[in-house]
């Protein structure tokens, strides 16, 4: 059987979503939420991230970059 050729796709369009911290005090009001991002797909891999690995995260001027990383 012959392996399948995924395209790889240099822009994702991607919905933050919204997720809450959970809080020991839950007797008081709800937390607020917060923004969620989540990641996932073969296209990560084709991008030089493989599971179980150590990412960098960068933020700058309303950019966040994600860059894979050898460091333990």
């Amino acid at each position: 059987m012959a392996a399948q050729t995924r395209t790889f796709t240099v822009r994702r369009l991607l919905t933050v979503g919204y997720s809450f911290y959970i809080h020991k005090r839950s007797h008081r009001r709800p937390p607020p939420p917060v923004p969620y991002l989540r990641l996932r797909g073969y296209w990560l891999e084709q991008a030089g991230f493989a599971v179980g690995q150590r990412v960098r995260v960068d933020v700058v001027g309303g950019r966040i970059t994600i860059t894979p990383t050898e460091e333990t």
